[in-house]
Order: C-alpha cells, then structure tokens, then sequence
C-alpha cells in the first residue's frame, strides 16, 4: 500500500469518527455538515465514479449500520453522489470544481435523502429543499471548503 492510499484511508477513517463525535456539538437548527459526503466527493474527483460510488456505498452502508433510520438510505444517496462527483470530474474550473461539484453531488445527495426519509409526511418538495436541503448543503459546503483547503495539498500525489 503506497503512501497516498495511507493518507485516504487515514482521511476516511478521522472523517468518519468526527461525523459521529464532534459533528453533533456542530449542530446548528437540526443542520449537520457531512463530513463523510466531502470526503466522497474528494476521493470521487481524483479517482472517477466507479472508485466514487464504490466509496459512497461503503461510507453510507456504514453509516446506515450505525445510525437509526432506514437502513440503505444513506448507502443509496452517497452512492449516487459519489458517482455524479466522479462523473463531474474535469467538468469545471480546477479552482472552483470541488466547490461546484460539492453542490452538485450533495444537492442530489440530500434531496433524495430527505424526500425518502419524509415519505409519509406532511412535506412539499419546495419546504423540504427550503427547510432541509439547501441549509445543510450550505452549511456542508463551508465546512468542507476549509477542510478542502487544508486536505487538498496531503493529498497530492
């Protein structure tokens, strides 16, 4: 294993112990940065969709198995977003393409999310991206523009 597969697993790991010990204390009106979506979506732009959906499926299954919503959920909506972030790949500005990208796949991400979580609910569509989507989205964007800026050079090869 070469150093750079070190470096993301060691990202995935610490990203995945923060999401469920410090994010709650970072919880603003039910709003939570995803830190495991930012992580998707990095690894989703230097390896391309397969390894972003592939990567996807095993963070959300393994969210899924520790959290207490329904179970595939968070496989099905990571998995998506980690296949539209590697497919997104290129497609921007180098400067600006981990931030629209980002919005892209999360959007997507959280919309399939809270729809299927509300499902039964008295939501329209319009409430749940106003209410749900875009204040998480926004709140997960900024979060992960600073830890991009400070990830992003470990990274490189």
């Amino acid at each position: 294993m070469n150093s750079l597969h070190v470096r993301y697993t060691i990202l995935f790991v610490l990203a995945f112990i923060l999401q469920f010990t410090v994010v709650q204390f970072m919880e603003i009106l039910h709003w939570r940065p995803d830190l495991l979506l930012i992580v998707v979506v990095i690894f989703a732009l230097r390896k391309g969709p397969n390894w972003g959906m592939t990567l996807g499926f095993i963070t959300g299954f393994l969210q899924d198995l520790l959290s207490t919503h329904l179970i595939g959920l968070l496989a099905l909506s990571k998995t998506l977003a980690g296949f539209i972030a590697g497919m997104l790949r290129g497609k921007f500005a180098e400067k600006t393409e981990f931030f629209l990208t980002l919005l892209i796949a999360g959007l997507f991400h959280d919309i399939i999310y809270f729809f299927i979580q509300t499902i039964g609910e008295d939501f329209s569509l319009r409430s749940l991206i106003i209410l749900y989507t875009l204040p998480n989205l926004m709140y997960t964007i900024i979060i992960g523009g600073i830890l991009y800026y400070f990830i992003e050079p470990l990274l490189s090869e």
